[in-house]
């Protein structure tokens, strides 16, 4: 084999990467929460790539086990004895324009709601009233979401959906770096770097994000998911917070045993 084969195999050669802690069990509890219903429903929002890889990572969650799954913004015929709510950042804030308002109605047409892994900021009025009212099992993601609602609805902690994502097909190493900072209102920054790249809105879908991370080996972001995405794929991550706390939460909480994650601080 010439050098240059041997090089290209070690750039093709996927890399051992790390899980977060208890993510197994995780699994486990969750499954456990819906193993006696005679039928599951997920029931899934809006929203950009990130969200599309919470999604993936709870259908992959959910491989073995009947469900179907339904939009919130389609729910005429949707009724049953269990549903599970995708995680998101939706209870924030910033986002809280979909699921508070359907949370009373998805509780009319099911016998039991689960709230899987997401971020809460009960600041929003809106969002403090609903959990106030609900009866479901709620999942924070990170545990300053966690503190804010363990005393308003049942809650409990567990890691983002998404980690439970196959990334395998995308580990590989990587050159160069990708600055993907948001542009929109939830970004802390004054200036974006000339060479910043936006992946979770230019890119043509989930399979284009992962490969645009997959071939850089290091990747500066204040995106959630690309920050999860990037450090599954076993990249030097460095991020940094928004104008609210689901980033930084989000790593204290799932990525503390990550070597190569790493807060800095706005230049």
């Amino acid at each position: 084999m010439s050098q240059r084969d041997s090089s290209a195999d070690q750039f093709a050669r996927p890399l051992p990467v790390l899980v977060p802690a208890g993510l197994e069990a995780q699994r486990t509890k969750i499954l456990a929460l819906v193993a006696d219903a005679p039928d599951v429903t997920f029931l899934r929002g809006r929203g950009n790539i990130g969200d599309d890889l919470i999604h993936a990572g709870t259908r992959r969650l959910l491989a073995d086990i009947p469900y179907r799954e339904v939009g919130t913004w389609d729910m005429q015929n949707a009724h049953g004895h269990t549903a599970l709510i995708t995680g998101s950042g939706g209870w924030c804030v910033p986002f809280h324009y979909q699921l508070p308002d359907a949370l009373s109605l998805i509780e009319e047409r099911f016998e039991r709601v689960i709230i899987l892994p997401s971020t809460f900021d009960l600041a929003e009025p809106v969002v403090r009233n609903a959990l106030r009212r609900t009866k479901a099992i709620v999942f924070a993601r990170e545990r300053q979401s966690y503190e804010q609602i363990r005393e308003v609805c049942r809650a409990e902690i567990a890691h983002d959906c998404a980690f439970f994502y196959d990334f395998g097909p995308y580990q590989r190493p990587g050159r160069g770096r990708l600055s993907a900072y948001r542009g929109d209102r939830d970004s802390k920054r004054r200036d974006l770097p000339a060479d910043n790249c936006d992946i979770s809105q230019t890119c043509f879908g989930m399979d284009h994000w992962l490969w645009t991370i997959a071939r850089h080996d290091t990747v500066a972001t204040d995106r959630a998911h690309v920050m999860i995405a990037a450090a599954m794929l076993g990249k030097r991550v460095e991020y940094h917070g928004t104008n609210y706390h689901k980033v930084t939460a989000i790593a204290e909480y799932s990525l503390p045993a990550f070597p190569t994650v790493v807060h800095t601080e706005i230049a």
